[in-house]
């Protein structure tokens, strides 16, 4: 990707691509690591020869984005516990100024079973989650740290998982190198890995290809490529469903962990939830789903963010 400064014309760059910050959850001792991506170009979408291509990951183009931070790891169990179970939360914030309740806070009603079917733990991906349950933790992360949280949008990710590469992984183009950097079918046991444990891209990013697939930002278009702007695109969602996921899973086929590669959300993800209406926080059959963060560069005033809010979760 082409570096853009992150500074006044003529002086250096205040942060470089694969840079890292480190934010505190305040009244935790729960982390998060942020991967800095400057802005820039990159060519988005499969090549027609690329093995696996799916006929909705083209034509390519070039695309151009904004800088932005983007989670180094998948948000984990430990950290989406703090926003799911009240008493794992504290009444602080780093906001000056602000009042911060945890009683007052919207949290995720308890799942109809356990999301993660048995595979949860503290340092493996967070699963199971609508993409109004990602983006509520979001919301609340936001109002913790004092940092805007939210999800990455499909170029946004794509951008970080290809790392500056043009090949269908970001390590090259083959698929037996797949072992070392991703969890996928051939050497997951079917199972959710801890976070961390594969070697990262060439931006400092972990577990891109495989593990929990990722929620993003956008609603799911065949045609996403003809009907979206080249610069910061983003399908706004107009319905609950289809969103785009990203990544591939623990479960899946090495093609599916490809960079360009994308997946449809669907109302079968929540076949067995016996809810009416079925819960807007969890997915009954989707163990292998999860996210990652993204914090734009340029952050959000609180009026913008208050209409973001509104026109991302419907409140």
């Amino acid at each position: 990707m082409e570096s853009s400064p992150s500074a006044a014309q003529g002086d250096e760059p205040q942060y470089k691509t694969g840079d890292v910050r480190t934010v505190n959850i305040p009244g935790t001792e729960v982390t998060f690591s942020l991967v800095y991506v400057a802005g820039g170009s990159f060519m988005m979408g499969s090549s027609e020869t690329e093995e696996g291509r799916d006929t909705d990951e083209g034509p390519q183009r070039d695309t151009k984005l904004d800088g932005y931070w983007i989670g180094q790891y998948e948000v984990t169990d430990n950290a989406f516990s703090v926003f799911r179970y009240p008493d794992r939360d504290a009444d602080t914030t780093a906001v000056a100024g602000a009042f911060y309740d945890v009683n007052a806070v919207s949290r995720p009603s308890p799942p109809y079973e356990d999301p993660a079917f048995g595979m949860g733990g503290n340092a493996k991906p967070a699963v199971g989650m609508t993409q109004w349950g990602a983006l509520h933790f979001a919301k609340w992360l936001t109002q913790k740290t004092g940092v805007f949280f939210r999800l990455p949008t499909e170029a946004e990710w794509e951008n970080a998982c290809r790392a500056g590469t043009d090949t269908p992984f970001s390590f090259g183009l083959d698929e037996a190198d797949l072992d070392e950097y991703g969890w996928y079918e051939d050497n997951s046991e079917y199972a959710l890995q801890r976070v961390g444990q594969k070697l990262p891209n060439d931006w400092g990013l972990y577990d891109m290809h495989g593990n929990a697939s990722e929620w993003t930002m956008d609603e799911y278009v065949s045609t996403y490529f003809q009907d979206t702007a080249s610069k910061n695109p983003w399908v706004e969602p107009s319905r609950l469903h289809p969103r785009t996921v990203r990544g591939g899973a623990y479960d899946d086929p090495s093609s599916e962990a490809r960079c360009a590669n994308r997946l449809e959300s669907t109302l079968n993800w929540k076949r067995r939830d016996p809810q009416i209406p079925k819960s807007f926080w969890w997915n009954t059959d989707a163990p292998f789903l999860g996210f990652r963060l993204v914090a734009p560069e340029a952050g959000m005033s609180e009026d913008d963010q208050l209409f973001f809010w509104t026109m991302v979760l419907g409140e």
